[in-house]
């Protein structure tokens, strides 16, 4: 049983409908609207995650099924999560209008096992929205019909539940500040009132498409972002789509500028030739195999604007593909001098972000170098005077996998641009 007092549980296939995005979008309006001191414990169970990390807002833990669609979730009535409980599970696809701790407050029997009632079909269970308490019967009878069934059963996931428990109270008798998104067949919630906590979206449009169908929930998407529009360019330079492309996309907040940069040069040639289209003060680029973290501009252009610097570097979260775990990085020396990247590159690739003068004072990547190109225009900023700052936050997702270029290079080749690198700024 958790010790904790406020347990969020998410849970995010890959490769559907949701992403990040979706994670890090409610994570962030849960802990933005969150009063109490005690901020609450937020995990995610998440099928790329090969061991239990924290990122501070958020913490993950494996995803440990193959169970498709919505039959994902039924992990959550497992014994492995009973260490969790209780918590409460909400639905990616859920807007926090406001404190999810009122929701929380609802709670005045931690024993009861709580649903919502389904917005269609009065009387019965949907689970978009359920409280699971501890140390429960109920959720231990759920489990023993699955493992007797599992995914031999014919019905979708509610149905199931439906036939096998039946919940202690539906939220809705508890308060009337849960809405539908779609109220009436055809009919999308178009003005909301300021004491609504949830809105549940459930099937299309998914919250990311109705921003364009509806105002309000244009204005709680933006929320996230704490920066003008196309204050940032994002510049995603790449060859290929090698299965991660769209990830990449969905990673790059709708207020920055991104282009997509796509050609038969190598990566400097593909950045460079991007650049002249930048419209933002800052730049940053994005390889297609790697994610973004969703506070990764609002921190870095923060960092870059407190420390006055002219490029900022930070913390990433490595996914080791072929060896399914991940790696915390954080770099040795925060603020390395141009002496100390002659030795050892501390700059982690995927966090850097520039001020746009950067480029009209240094130069543009050299499309020579094939392996070395950021290290050497980082050690040619340094070489130019200009100052490095450091944003101790995760701003990354680094995939490492068997096509990544680091991989296919060989050591020779990689060696010998290093030491062109270090030749000429030794």
């Amino acid at each position: 049983m958790s010790n904790y007092k406020h347990t969020v549980i998410l849970v995010l296939r890959s490769g559907k409908e949701f992403s990040f995005q979706d994670v890090e979008l409610i994570a962030r309006h849960i802990h933005g609207k969150w009063q109490s001191v005690i901020r609450p414990r937020i995990i995610c169970l998440w099928d790329k995650a090969s061991t239990q990390y924290n990122l501070g807002n958020i913490e993950f833990i494996p995803l440990n099924n193959d169970w498709p669609g919505t039959w994902s979730r039924m992990q959550l009535y497992s014994p492995e999560m009973e260490k969790y409980r209780p918590f409460l599970y909400v639905d990616l696809d859920t807007i926090i209008y406001n404190s999810l701790e009122r929701i929380f407050d609802l709670i005045k029997d931690p024993t009861q096992f709580i649903t919502l009632e389904d917005f269609w079909q009065k009387g019965q269970l949907a689970t978009g929205l359920v409280w699971f308490p501890a140390n429960s019967m109920k959720i231990n009878t759920v489990w023993g019909e699955w493992t007797k069934w599992g995914k031999t059963h014919p019905s979708r996931m509610d149905y199931f539940l439906r036939k096998t428990i039946t919940p202690d109270i539906f939220w809705q008798q508890l308060t009337d500040t849960i809405y539908d998104f779609k109220p009436k067949q055809g009919v999308f919630l178009t003005s909301i009132l300021p004491t609504a906590n949830l809105v549940c979206f459930h099937g299309k449009p998914r919250i990311h498409d109705a921003v364009e169908k509806v105002r309000w929930v244009e204005e709680y998407v933006r929320q996230s972002y704490k920066f003008d529009k196309k204050k940032v360019t994002v510049i995603i330079p790449y060859n290929k789509d090698r299965g991660w492309l769209r990830e990449a996309i969905n990673s790059v907040p709708k207020e920055a500028q991104l282009i997509l940069s796509q050609g038969n040069g190598n990566w400097p040639e593909n950045f460079n030739k991007a650049l002249s289209q930048a419209e933002g003060g800052y730049i940053k680029y994005l390889h297609e195999d790697d994610m973004l973290t969703s506070n990764c501009i609002q921190d870095s252009v923060r960092a870059i604007e407190e420390q006055n610097a002219d490029f900022i570097h930070g913390n990433a979260i490595e996914f080791h593909v072929d060896f399914n775990k991940t790696k915390f990085y954080r770099p040795r020396i925060p603020h390395p001098t141009i002496e100390d990247l002659l030795k050892r590159n501390y700059l982690h690739s995927a966090t850097l972000m520039y001020r746009r003068e950067v480029f009209d004072r240094v130069g543009v990547f050299n499309e020579s170098l094939n392996t070395a190109e950021e290290y050497e225009f980082s050690m040619r900023c340094l070489k130019a005077g200009l100052k490095l700052g450091y944003c101790d936050s995760t701003l990354a997702y680094y995939r490492r996998h068997p096509e990544q270029k680091i991989r296919v290079v060989s050591n020779v080749e990689k060696m010998v641009e290093r030491e062109q690198v270090r030749a000429i700024y030794q």
